[in-house]
This record gives C-alpha cells, structure tokens and sequence, in this order.
C-alpha cells in the first residue's frame, strides 16, 4: 500500500545537491524511504546523484536508504538558445510537465463530495483515487452552514486515512472572503513518528464549489508536507 511523503525536510534537503531540479521521497507509515524520485541535470553520473541522495540522508537524518529505490531522471536544458526562442519554449515546458509529474507522485485526486442533510444534522461524504484504488470517507456532524467546511475537512481526512497510517485531527477549517475571492482554510495535526505532533495547513481557492475548495485544501495541507 503506498502512502503520502513524512519526510518533506529529507526533499527539501535533496533539491539542494546540485543539478537536482524536483525531488519526491515516498515513505511508509514509519516515515522510512520506499521510493525516492529525482529530476537532475546532466554531467553528474546518476550513480553519483544516487550516492550524493544516500550521504545526505545518512548524514543529515541518519537515514539508510537502499540505492534501489532511489530513481534518477535526468534532462537535458536547453542553454543554446534565447529566451524567446520557440525551442527554448517548447524545452521549458517539457521541464515543467516532467517536474509536476514528479512532485504529484503521491497525490490522491478527488473523485466526488457528497453533504446528505437530515434535519439538524448533515453527513459529508468524500471520495479520494489514489494508486488505482479509491479511499471513501464520512463524517456526521450539525447540519448548519457555519460547520460544513469542519464536516467536509473531516470527511477528507478519514478517506486519506487509510494511506497517511497516522493519527490525525482536523484543528480548524473555514472559508475566508479575501476581497477578490474566496478561499478554503484547513489546519491538521499529524502525529509523525521521531517528530510528534504537527501542525499542517493548507488552503485552496474556491472555484464555484466551497466543499471542493474544501477538501482540496486538506490534500494542499498534507502534500505539501507529507505529498504535494
């Protein structure tokens, strides 16, 4: 079962080794290494990024991570041509594809939210895809406005339960008018084991649906410390 990136100070620490460009390091529920994915430059071997990755995580986390895991893909940009040009344009964009498709390797998508109402009380339902397999949650709680961004906040958060194999909690979640627009606001708390207790948050802006908004806000709060 693979789960969400624990160890975002590990992935900031890769993109720091020279000529690596995108990092994302996979992780089990104990927040050891199973996969680590790396965007590099050419003229440094890629056996050299691996061990440059292995020191790193030795010396600096104490972590041991097995070469095998360790995937490295490396492109190639293109320095000859001008800012403008049209091949320098068409080379940027495939860097930037290539770039967001390794830092969305462990990213759930969302499928579809459901708030069912009865009487004073509401129920939230929420469903994740992630890895060809698809994660449903529910929460049940007061059935008034104020509380729908909390219910759908919890909802998301037991569908990703299940690939964070961590306790959590939902600290607080609301929709803020910023002037300009809206915009969903969810803090987390994660026990992350050797680090305890954290505090995660995430927001998202609301594109004509406040529950969507919602539930992308909690995926915003755990990608970007635990997937992204």
């Amino acid at each position: 079962m693979p789960t969400l990136r624990l160890l975002p100070e590990l992935e900031d620490a890769i993109r720091q080794i020279p000529g690596v460009r995108a990092a994302s390091v996979v992780t089990d529920s104990n927040s050891l290494p199973t996969e680590v994915h790396v965007l590099a430059a050419p003229g440094k071997p890629a056996k050299q990024v691996v061990r440059d990755v292995q020191s790193l995580a030795m010396a600096q986390f104490d972590i041991d991570v097995d070469h095998r895991i360790v995937s490295v893909v490396q492109i190639e940009a293109d320095t000859a041509s001008e800012p403008g040009d049209a091949d320098s344009a068409t080379a940027d964009r495939d860097t930037d594809i290539t770039l967001a498709e390794v830092e969305a390797a462990a990213r759930p998508i969302i499928k579809a939210i459901a708030i069912r109402s009865t009487g004073t009380e509401a129920e939230a339902e929420v469903s994740l895809s992630f890895a060809d397999s698809d994660f449903i949650g529910t929460a049940v709680g007061a059935g008034s406005a104020s509380q729908r961004p909390r219910l759908v906040a919890q909802a998301t958060l037991t569908a990703i339960a299940e690939l964070l194999g961590l306790p959590a909690d939902v600290e607080s979640a609301s929709v803020v008018d910023t002037g300009t627009s809206e915009v969903a606001l969810v803090v987390l708390t994660v026990s992350v084991p050797r680090l305890g207790s954290q505090s995660f948050a995430g927001s998202a802006v609301v594109r004509g649906d406040e529950t969507d908004a919602v539930a992308r806000a909690v995926l915003a709060a755990l990608n970007r410390r635990l997937a992204q």
